[in-house]
């Protein structure tokens, strides 16, 4: 039988062989199988990305996250010193606000400790000249001629002395103890004011960080946030992350996505074709040169899950291709040479125990076979059944 080349989906080959109703009756879609020779690929949607670029980020030395407030439009062409990117600084100017209020209070803190401090030592020089003079005077007393004082008195006059000696040592220990406490609250104080003047350092740093420049001539383009979403107006960044790209001009590859449930035996080297959504009628080439180990969501809004596909371009065009250029692709997972493909909706159980059911006149029967290369829609019979077998595509009643 003359063989042919053909891609083509498994709605086109059930349109090729289905055949309708037998001629016993039997109301079934069927498939003849014929040997075919076809290319087996899937289908994916993506972009042009930068493979070169220059990342523009916020200097990694302060700590703190920024809001965008305003971004360059997305792949316009910037200058070397043109403003990028603009974060909201009202919440930055509050806390500079505060930091330096804060300051100004430790100052009058040290001041007011300073002050009580020098009133403190001069209310202990006053005790102290206070407890010398009464001691002088009990001490003259205890002096004098005990026949001149009564028994009482000179009790009164000893006690006296015994308590101005406890509190002159009170006194001196005040005093010895003043420095030390004085120079403790005033430690303190000024750890506090440190630390107040590193935030106000670093707040006055931040609002210089408030615009971003281009650090060179370029097509600005959008990071992504670590969710796989374009940075924009009122996303938070931090210090250190990527806010966008210039790419190098010319240097740039395909990023595709395939959907999983059609991710059927993706691999690294594999061909790729894919049109530009601006330049349809033109085809180019590329290769495989990265498939994502799991499949995730693009974007935090969409559950659906997606594998990411690298490729590389045979000849870049670097007047069409610019970086986030939209584009449809084919990648070519595989071909067959004269084989036995049928829709994958013929198959039955799992690789290693899939059967069909061939039809033959009034009769249905079952058939082992052994699956070969497959696509999201097509799959090879490497054994099982032969040329002209008609293929029910459905379960026929009374099987499982």
């Amino acid at each position: 039988m003359r063989s042919r080349l053909l891609t083509i989906s498994a709605t086109a080959l059930i349109t090729l062989g289905l055949t309708g109703c037998d001629a016993a009756g039997l109301d079934l879609p069927t498939l003849t199988s014929e040997p075919v020779d076809l290319e087996l690929s899937v289908r994916a949607d993506g972009e042009l990305v930068a493979s070169e670029s220059m990342p523009i980020s916020l200097p990694g030395s302060i700590r703190m996250s920024f809001n965008v407030a305003w971004l360059a439009p997305e792949f316009s062409d910037v200058r070397e010193g043109d403003v990028i990117a603009r974060f909201d600084d009202v919440q930055v100017r509050l806390e500079k606000e505060s930091s330096s209020l804060n300051v100004a209070k430790s100052e009058f803190k040290l001041a007011d400790a300073e002050r009580d401090g020098l009133l403190e030592r001069t209310r202990i020089g006053h005790e102290s000249l206070r407890v010398d003079g009464e001691r002088n005077i009990s001490e003259a007393f205890s002096a004098a001629d005990e026949r001149l004082f009564s028994r009482n008195e000179l009790i009164d006059i000893l006690a006296d002395l015994d308590y101005l000696d406890v509190e002159s040592s009170f006194l001196d220990w005040q005093y010895e103890t003043l420095d030390r406490r004085m120079q403790a609250e005033q430690n303190f104080i000024m750890a506090e004011r440190q630390g107040e003047l590193s935030k106000l350092e670093k707040q006055e740093k931040a609002l210089e960080m408030m615009e971003l420049r281009s650090p060179a001539d370029g097509t600005f383009v959008y990071a992504r946030t670590p969710w796989g979403e374009k940075l924009g107006k009122g996303k938070t960044i931090y210090p250190g992350m990527p806010i966008g790209l210039l790419p190098v001009r010319g240097k740039v590859k395909t990023r595709l996505y395939v959907p999983e449930a059609d991710a059927v035996g993706l691999a690294v080297g594999q061909p790729v074709r894919f049109r530009l959504d601006s330049a349809a009628e033109q085809e180019f080439t590329g290769r495989v040169v990265e498939v994502s180990p799991v499949a995730s969501p693009r974007t935090r809004e969409d559950p659906q899950k997606f594998f990411r596909l690298d490729a590389e371009i045979d000849k870049v065009d670097a007047e069409l291709m610019r970086v986030g250029s939209r584009l449809r692709a084919k990648i070519i997972t595989g071909k067959i040479e004269q084989g036995l493909v049928v829709p994958a909706q013929a198959i039955h159980g799992e690789a290693g125990n899939a059967y069909v059911f061939v039809v033959n006149g009034r009769d249905v029967e079952r058939r082992d076979v052994v699956l070969g290369q497959r696509s999201p829609d097509l799959v090879e019979l490497i054994s099982g059944i032969e040329p002209g077998d008609r293929i029910s595509l459905v379960t026929p009643a009374g099987e499982s």
